[in-house]
Order: structure tokens, then sequence, then C-alpha cells
């Protein structure tokens, strides 16, 4: 029988965030718990309909597509979550001298940054490290799934759904939301994601 890893949902501090609220935070942790949720679901029913031969068919082809957004939705935000703390921390010098090398300016990359998490849509803003070449790199991603530059790691990610912000910040809210993000980054996470 095929076998799966089952994924248990992480905990994250959320209380005592700068500008953001305790209660829209909590309601998004509810969110990301039925990502992981979803993600076990799916894995099951996928592994299930392999063990049983039946992984040809339309119904295998829709569990891998949603096991596709339910594992990315999980994966984006423990990153989300996992780089933010009560106040954040001050920039760590490693990673501002990437983001200088890349971007000629801390401010150049920043207010990129803050352009790409305001595009109209939903979706997420990432700084990405190239595999390869080793810069630093923002793209937007829409949904979850899809965006992804291929073989790219997230070392920061901003959830721009409007799950992440509507209920306090309102329907036109984004930017203070963007604005309340940044003062929660903890930086040293950040670094500790730079290959």
């Amino acid at each position: 029988m095929v076998q799966f890893k089952e994924y248990t949902p992480q905990t994250f501090v959320v209380d005592g965030l700068a500008g953001l609220n305790k209660d829209m935070m909590e309601e998004h942790i509810t969110l990301y718990k039925g990502y992981v949720t979803n993600t076990n679901k799916a894995n099951a029913a996928l592994a299930q309909l392999i063990s049983d031969n039946k992984a040809d068919g339309p119904d295998a082809a829709e569990i891998r597509r949603r096991l596709g957004f339910e594992f990315s939705g999980m994966r984006l935000h423990e990153t989300y979550f996992g780089e933010m703390k009560p106040g954040g921390s001050p920039v760590d010098e490693k990673i501002k001298k990437a983001v200088t090398a890349a971007w000629g300016s801390w401010e150049t990359w920043s207010q990129d940054f803050v352009r790409t998490g305001m595009m109209r849509g939903i979706g997420w803003g990432i700084l990405y490290q190239d595999p390869v070449g080793g810069s630093l790199q923002n793209f937007w991603v829409s949904d979850h799934e899809n965006g992804h530059p291929a073989g790219f790691k997230p070392i920061l990610v901003m959830d721009v759904w409007e799950h992440a912000y509507i209920k306090q910040f309102g329907a036109t809210g984004r930017k203070s939301y963007v604005e309340a993000f940044f003062k929660n980054i903890d930086w040293s996470v950040v670094t500790k994601r730079m290959a």
C-alpha cells in the first residue's frame, strides 16, 4: 500500500505582532490548518487510488491538481508565519549585503518588494534566491502553486490574499497591512534561509 507522509500543523506566535490584529492572525492560522488537513486528505486519497491501481482517471487527476494547491498553501503559510515575531528584528548584515549586491541598495529592493505585494489580484510577494547564481529576485505568485520560478528558494514570503488583511484593514487596506508586515519580520530567520 502506498502511504504518504502525514503533516501536523506548526505552532506560531501571533500575539503581540506590531500593527497586526491578534484575532485576524488567529483566523489566518485556522485557515493555514485547513491547508494541512486538506493536504493530508489529498495524499491519503491519492495513495488509495494508486494502491487500487486506479490512478489514471479524472478522479486522480483532480486530486493531483488540488494537492498542488493545498500543499503549496501549507508550505507558503509556514514560511510566512515562521518569519514573523512581535516587533521583528534588525536587518541582518548578510541579507542586506546580498540584497544590495543584486539591487544596488536596500531601499531599491524594499520598494520593489512592496510594489510586488501591491499588485492587483490575490497571491504572494516572494523574495527568492536563485540556486544557480545565488542572486535574489522578487516574484509575484498567484494562487499558491502557480508562478514559482523552478528551483528557486523562497527567502521572504508575504501573503497578500485578502484573508491576510481585509478583516483589519478593509478591502483597500493592503498598503497598511504591508507596512505592518515589515515591522514584524524576523530578519535572522530570513537570513538563515539563504544558501
